[in-house]
């Protein structure tokens, strides 16, 4: 059968509201949609890089920052996996090799956050709030669902209500990298860490589940959010548009953006600050869908046999050729978006005033 251009579905989308779940949510991911005119329905945050309370901490500060606690609740996702643990965990890189980043599950990972003193919507638990904001929208205008992380919070919430999918506008998930074997074996701890797709690695149930439902859309970002970087040249950008680095500095508005920028100097900053740009590009693409330059469909399942080197990770086929005997799901890749476009939005959408958007529903340029 004939399918249409991911990119001509792209042309017809209406919907502008968006439910997120993420392990450790970035400011892009929340600001990038409201730029765009989208409604945050709700957040949720979930374990995986993050413990629970680190995840809800993060956004925590994140909605405080820019003032929008009082227009975009926020909740407790999944505190872990369906099956697996830490004693699995471990068991499995014993037997197939060691992932440089284990997100919660490394033994030496610490707690940041405490419950008693971060704010978060504790009334209902974030599975059930997704589901209760698809639900409330779907006859005037359906609600999207961007999860990075784990896909545990989406599993639970499929699985109290199979409905979402066909009430719900469709799925965007930061993950499923493939042909990347290569560079996670041959490259430093930085470039393994940056191949390893421990976001569906964590939790490959879950990840099953989510990405071989039947949703109307299934958008995965895969491999191009690897290849939009922080830089030199950005941090110049940035630092210039404030006027001086003093600025960044001495303004508590601007915490997240000194958090990127470390000292000014990229060749200074640790390998923490110079992470791609993993959910900002899916959440850039998703509210500004002209930004994609190329995009690829697929058969997609995960890989969830436990004695498996590759447990967990993506597999794709041609659709001709997917297998039957496993479920397997239709999924859009982007393959390549307008990088250019995308650091000029991501440099102007810092350099907004959100402080009042709660009250305002709009933003204010910055002027120095």
């Amino acid at each position: 059968m004939y399918r249409l251009p991911f990119l001509f579905f792209l042309s017809l989308v209406t919907s502008k509201k968006v439910f997120i779940d993420n392990d450790g949510l970035s400011a892009l991911q929340v600001l990038f949609p409201l730029k765009a005119g989208w409604e945050v329905v709700g957040i949720s945050a979930s374990f995986g890089s993050s413990s629970a309370v680190d995840a809800v901490g993060v956004g925590s500060d994140i909605l405080q920052t820019y003032n929008l606690t009082s227009c975009i609740p926020h909740y407790l996702g999944a505190q872990q996996p369906l099956l697996r643990n830490q004693e699995t965990f471990d068991y499995w890189q014993d037997m197939f090799g060691s992932l440089v980043w284990q997100g919660a599950f490394a033994h030496g990972y610490e707690v940041s956050y405490s419950w008693s003193n971060i704010t978060y919507d504790d009334s209902v638990a974030g599975a059930v709030a997704m589901v209760e904001a698809v639900k409330t929208n779907r006859d005037t205008d359906p609600v999207y669902i961007w999860a990075a992380g784990m896909m545990t919070t989406v599993a639970q919430a499929l699985s109290l209500y199979p409905g979402l999918v066909n009430d719900s506008a469709g799925l965007y998930i930061m993950g499923g990298y493939f042909d990347t074997q290569y560079a996670a074996a041959l490259g430093t701890p930085i470039v393994n860490d940056i191949n390893t797709d421990i976001n569906l690695i964590q939790d490959p149930e879950a990840a099953q589940i989510v990405l071989t439902a039947d949703w109307k859309t299934l958008v995965i970002g895969a491999n191009v959010t690897n290849y939009l970087v922080p830089s030199q040249e950005l941090y110049d950008r940035l630092i210039a548009r404030a006027g001086s680095l003093d600025v960044i500095e001495d303004d508590p508005y601007f915490a997240l953006v000194l958090s990127l920028l470390g000292s000014g100097n990229y060749s200074e900053n640790s390998s923490e600050e110079t992470l791609p740009f993993w959910d900002e590009v899916v959440s850039a693409f998703m509210v500004w869908p002209d930004l994609i330059e190329s995009t690829s469909e697929f058969s997609v399942a995960v890989d969830t046999l436990f004695y498996s080197p590759f447990y967990g990770n993506l597999r794709i086929w041609g659709h001709d050729y997917a297998p039957k005997g496993i479920k397997t799901g239709n999924a859009t890749i982007v393959n390549k978006i307008d990088n250019a476009r995308f650091y000029d939005l991501l440099i102007d959408t810092y350099f907004e005033d959100w402080r009042q958007y709660c009250a305002t529903g709009k933003s204010q340029v910055l002027e120095y």
